[in-house]
């Protein structure tokens, strides 16, 4: 895993800390719940791909599914097969 990566798609940029301590899709969870909070993302905006997202950061696609599929549980992400990932247009509360 590289250190300190990121990658950035409209204004939002994922950046990993390899010495955090924190686990991977935590972190990835945690910017995205961030971003929507300070406004860099919003409803309906595109997340970048499972495989983009673990081809720039250099790591599992598994870890980046894990991220996303529990962002969906909760209902901050809508996927749509064949068109992508988007933030949700529904107001979740937090946590």
């Amino acid at each position: 895993m590289k250190r300190d990566t990121q990658i950035e798609q409209s204004g939002f940029a994922f950046r990993l800390d390899a010495h955090s301590g924190v686990p991977v899709y935590r972190q990835l969870i945690d910017q995205v719940q961030a971003a929507i909070a300070t406004g860099s993302l919003a409803p309906g905006n595109q997340l970048p791909t499972v495989r983009h997202v673990a081809v720039e950061l250099a790591i599992n696609p598994n870890t980046v599914l894990r991220a996303y599929r529990e962002m969906e549980i909760r209902g901050i992400l809508d996927t749509q097969q064949g068109t992508g990932t988007f933030i949700a247009d529904r107001q979740t509360e937090p946590a």
